[in-house]
């Protein structure tokens, strides 16, 4: 069954046509891998199935609902209620600990509970550090934070934007763990990233060129989680 599928979607700027003619499907519990060269279209792609950004031309079918034609304040409240977004750059609030960043999440999705928030940074790893502002965490356990304030509202669907870009090889291992936990239990995920050894982890990696789907490559012989 699938949780996300992607109907002869473009996105044209000016004369630059971003994304041409693209179609995907994800199905509910896979871990899919989302490849290509800078400009190939994978943030685009990104954008729009984050409920960031609308195509040009296609559909786009999240958990059964067209939300190619939606407006700016309903896409606001799908990403709201069933995405969770992991970004390279973190994008933590400087001035708020790591409990209250997640916190802020729960604020827009419904109610702010701490004991929940720090749970979800004990299950990161990162209870000891629930009241560090993000300048006194390292990239990793800021990292780990994100992860924690993706998760927090149970989103159905994972996105997550060169996740491990900016950290080194043991933080990047620690953050690998915790993607391949949340598939292990039922989790969907999407990962856009440079990096072949974690696009590897996935089930499927789909490479972009020029705004097209290049090829799709089949990384394990297990099949996704159906839930």
């Amino acid at each position: 069954m699938n949780l996300l599928e992607i109907k002869g979607i473009s996105k044209i700027y000016g004369n630059v046509k971003a994304l041409q003619n693209v179609d995907l499907e994800v199905k509910r519990g896979e871990w899919l891998a989302v490849m290509g060269p800078s400009g190939s279209g994978k943030t685009t792609m990104m954008n729009i199935i984050g409920c960031m950004d609308k195509p040009t031309e296609g559909a786009v079918i999240l958990d059964g609902k067209d939300i190619s034609k939606e407006s700016a304040r309903s896409l606001t409240a799908t990403r709201r209620e069933k995405i969770g977004l992991i970004f390279q750059q973190f994008h933590l609030i400087h001035y708020l600990t790591a409990v209250e960043n997640i916190m802020v999440a729960q604020y827009y999705h419904s109610m702010p509970d701490e004991d929940e928030a720090l749970r979800a940074l004990d299950r990161v790893g990162l209870l000891e550090r629930a009241k560090h502002l993000p300048s006194q965490l390292s990239g990793g356990e800021q990292q780990r934070v994100c992860i924690a304030r993706a998760l927090i509202n149970y989103p159905m669907l994972i996105l997550a934007d060169e996740p491990t870009g900016n950290l080194d090889e043991a933080n990047e291992g620690i953050v690998m763990d915790l993607f391949r936990q949340l598939h292990e239990e039922g989790s969907t995920i999407v990962v856009v990233t440079h990096d072949p050894e974690v696009a590897e982890e996935a089930q499927r990696t789909v490479v972009l060129e020029h705004g097209r789907v290049a090829r799709i490559a089949y990384n394990v012989i297990a099949p996704p989680i159906i839930l």
